[in-house]
């Protein structure tokens, strides 16, 4: 029920998912619309006008050029790069780092020193005839307070550019109202990582699990060096279809952040 309301579906599905399997899901939060909503309130400049009513000029100043039109690009370009540096710089506010230190103190406990991964969940990751996955900022294993503070707000600014908004624009009739929610979940240092599907990827037949799966941190793509698997649901039969080649892995570091390693 929260999902595109508070905030996208990767946060409320992972909600669900924690409720369901508990401690097996790492513990986490999410920072909703709302937080990035009031962020831009603040103004754009020093006694100026808020960056909320800012965009909504600079977007009717665009929509003015021909579509296509080299002006209406040069104009995009500054918009957006303006933005994400008003974004990224920007003090969020006292109220705002008291709320975020509060859910990191409660997350992590008593390991402070712990990582967590810092990650987009706008409410336009998921349009009629249009997907936002990959389009936006993930930052893994970031470790100390003002760290997450900048990653939180390296992730508001990534929806902002240019490949972001080239994608999502033509499916948009007011697209000042694109709002990141912030996914804040504790790193979890996984030998083997992926994704799994609830059908037959090329059959497209339910009763089969398809799997992508690779060693170490970051997931793996279908078709993409990873060992592809599908698993009958019944029978418990399972097909490789294709074996990782990757020779890399990516673990976590104690510093924040991750490390390439050779795979097993």
């Amino acid at each position: 029920g929260d999902s595109g309301r508070t905030c996208g579906p990767k946060g409320a599905n992972l909600g669900e998912l924690r409720f369901l399997f508990g401690e097996r899901i790492p513990d986490g939060f999410v920072i909703p619309f709302g937080a990035f909503r009031a962020f831009v309130d603040l103004p754009i400049e020093p006694d100026g006008t808020s960056a909320f009513e800012w965009m909504k000029s600079e977007y009717a100043a665009i929509a003015e050029y021909p579509v296509g039109s080299e002006d209406r690009r040069h104009r995009v370009r500054g918009f957006l790069a303006r933005l994400r540096q008003w974004i990224t710089t920007t003090d969020p506010g006292p109220e705002f780092r008291a709320q975020l230190r509060a859910a990191i103190d409660r997350t992590l406990g008593e390991d402070a020193a712990a990582g967590v991964f810092v990650r987009s969940d706008t409410n336009v990751e998921d349009l009629p005839g249009f997907t936002g996955a990959g389009l936006n900022l993930t930052v893994p294993n970031v470790v100390g307070f003002e760290q997450i503070v900048a990653a939180v707000q390296e992730v508001w600014a990534s929806p902002f550019t240019e490949r972001a908004y080239s994608w999502r624009q033509a499916h948009m009739e007011q697209p000042a109202y694109v709002f990141p929610a912030v996914v804040v979940q504790r790193s979890f240092p996984s030998e083997k990582s992926g994704v799994m599907v609830t059908a037959d990827l090329e059959s497209r037949k339910p009763g089969w699990i398809s799997i992508a799966v690779s060693e170490g941190v970051g997931g793996a793509v279908d078709g993409q060096a990873a060992e592809s698997l599908r698993v009958h649901l019944n029978s418990g039969e399972v097909r490789q279809l294709a074996k990782a080649t990757s020779p890399y892995r990516r673990v976590l570091t104690g510093d924040g952040g991750l490390q390439t390693i050779r795979a097993s």
